[in-house]
């Protein structure tokens, strides 16, 4: 048995003499160290091999072949006693040699149950067939760390096999001759690149073995470190106790402010949150730290705040980034709420980041709309009563010219200009809140366009007859129905008409007009005075439109005008027209297209 080969390395290569004697030291040590598991393994095979052919084969036969089994593994037992207890310079090839014996003897004895326990029956003799190949498998899982061993052991017991399969004669047990071959070769095939594998682990082990050396060395070295390191902390005891008593007092300052304050880093992670910012979003420390910020951001403006803050990361030196910016934030709920942002970028060593001050508005917002709404209906009860009291100036100024003395009609026409500039102060201040159509609440529901027309015509009647201009609305207009608030669009359509009759000459006619086209209801407003100047055009609907226009009444009315159109879905615009005048439009979805589009 060439034992003295087993170590010589992998696949041929050449080790040194010192690593090949431990390598087959090694590989004789895995043998004997294997051998108890896989003799409780042999006992339980035996019992269930016997048990299951003991009506099918004589039974002195199975009594005969268990004694030899059992004595067998006594052998191969009290050599595993004997191995353990030798020297640790003992001689690896005898100790080698010793245990190929008693596998050989193993191995008869199990291939001696193919002949001697082989029985009549088909079924029996295929549980035989798994019963030895199973054995063999174990084989090589225990015995392959020598090849030389295992190879003993699958020769012995599935070569006597696959014979008295071929004896046998018939296709079936030929064809399971055959498989007994072919398994025989797969399994030494096997077990020849198992002990390649273990020779080569074993190699990597004892040629690394002055790697090993050398990090218990840097292991011991660490341990020093750590102990002066240790006594150095001991030193430093009590710098390191007032540092902790002022990260104490810091913390408790920041846990009690009424603001909340999140830091953020180079990469957006959230790196702390106070109590007030927490409860702000609603969250518990440990289920937000660490994560991105965008949790924190609605999901329709992540990317305008990643936008916003790498363009900030970049600008090195500038640490003020944002104040009072009004912003909507995400509680953990899921809830969308307006919040006050403070945006600061900090650097703390190489480190840059972000601390953000947030407030919640929710109340404020609220507060701000129920004023604007009271604000919206002390408008309606101020201008109904102000612009009849205009109409009304209007008609004695203009008939009673003949009837009241100069002083009276100087102080009629002083009376009607202050009325009209105290008309537009209160249009102003109405319009003061350029965000109060996008936010205040609104209630949907189907409306004819061509009501909703009159009750503006009716509304602005007065106030245009004031200024010596007739509101027409066209009886050939559309019926066209829409779907929306009735006080916000006929608030859209009065600041159209106001400023229409502004643009208007006297003694014209401002022409309303209801038409459809692609499923969109238009609403225009004509006058025939002057077009408004290129200049102004451009900016007419914006909430600031720069310079003052002189013939509007309230140019900031029309940026009004356009979010409520907007809130349904439509668009406002302004035209010149050809023949003269302004055309100011409306467009809203019709309520069919609106409907279908929504299904």
């Amino acid at each position: 048995m060439a034992f003295e080969e087993a170590g010589a390395g992998v696949a041929g290569a050449p080790v040194a003499p010192l690593a090949a004697t431990d390598i087959q030291r090694e590989q004789v040590r895995l043998l004997y160290a294997n051998l108890p598991p896989g003799l409780v393994v042999t006992a339980v095979n035996a019992a269930i091999l016997a048990l299951m052919e003991w009506h099918v084969v004589p039974q002195t036969r199975i009594a005969a072949w268990l004694l030899a089994v059992l004595l067998v593994a006594v052998a191969r037992y009290r050599l595993v006693g004997y191995y353990r207890s030798a020297p640790q310079a003992h001689d690896t090839n005898a100790w080698g040699r010793y245990y190929a014996i008693a596998t050989a003897a193993a191995g008869l004895v199990w291939g001696a149950a193919a002949v001697w326990l082989f029985p009549q029956a088909l079924l029996p003799q295929v549980f035989l067939f798994f019963m030895l190949t199973a054995m063999t498998v174990g084989a090589v899982v225990s015995f392959s760390a020598i090849f030389s061993v295992a190879l003993i052991f699958v020769v012995f017991v599935l070569g006597p096999l696959a014979l008295r399969f071929f004896v046998s004669g018939g296709r079936i047990h030929e064809a399971m001759a055959v498989v007994a071959v072919a398994f025989m070769g797969v399994m030494l095939l096997t077990a020849r690149r198992v002990e390649r594998t273990v020779a080569a682990s074993l190699q990597l082990r004892f040629e690394n073995r002055g790697l090993i050396a050398h990090l218990e060395a840097e292991k011991a070295a660490a341990h020093r470190l750590n102990e002066d390191l240790r006594r150095e902390v001991v030193l430093h005891s009590r710098t390191a106790g007032d540092l902790k008593e002022r990260e104490s007092y810091i913390r408790a300052v920041l846990e009690h402010v009424e603001e909340g304050i999140v830091t953020v880093d180079r990469a957006g992670c959230l790196r702390s949150l106070n109590r007030e910012a927490l409860r702000i979003f609603g969250y518990k420390e440990e289920e937000i730290i660490g994560s991105h910020f965008s949790q924190l951001v609605p999901a329709a403006e992540r990317a305008e705040y990643t936008r916003f803050l790498e363009s900030q990361m970049e600008r090195v030196g500038v640490k003020f980034a944002g104040h009072g910016l009004e912003v909507n934030g995400l509680r953990r709920d899921g809830t969308i709420f307006p919040m006050e942002l403070g945006l600061s970028a900090m650097t703390a060593g190489s480190e840059r980041g972000f601390v953000a001050v947030t407030r919640d508005v929710t109340n404020r917002r609220r507060s701000e709309r129920l004023k604007g709404e009271l604000v919206a209906a002390l408008g309606h009860e101020i201008r109904t009563p102000l612009t009849s009291a205009l109409g009304s100036l209007g008609l004695l100024t203009e008939t009673a010219t003949t009837k009241l003395a100069v002083d009276d009609m100087r102080l009629l026409r002083i009376a009607r200009s202050n009325m009209e500039r105290l008309a537009r102060t209160v249009a102003e201040l109405l319009d003061v809140d350029n965000n109060h159509a996008a936010t205040m609440k609104w209630t949907l529901a189907p409306l004819i366009l061509t009501r909703l027309a009159e009750e503006a015509v009716t509304a602005d009647a007065d106030y245009a007859q004031a200024r010596n201009i007739r509101l027409a609305l066209d009886p050939c207009s559309s019926a066209a129905v829409i779907q929306g608030d009735r006080g916000l669009l006929l608030r859209a359509l009065s600041h159209l008409l106001i400023n229409a009759i502004h643009l208007a000459p006297p003694h014209t006619t401002v022409e309303v007009a209801i038409t459809t086209e692609m499923g969109v209801g238009v609403v225009s407003v004509r006058d025939c005075g002057a077009a408004l100047p290129l200049e102004a055009r451009a900016r007419l609907f914006d909430p600031q439109p720069g310079a003052p226009v002189r013939d509007l009444a309230a140019p900031r009315s029309l940026w009004v005008a356009r979010t409520i159109a907007e809130k349904h879905g439509g668009t406002v615009g302004y035209e010149a027209r050809e023949a003269g005048g302004s055309h100011f439009f409306l467009r809203v979805p019709l309520f069919a297209a609106t409907s279908a589009g929504r299904a």
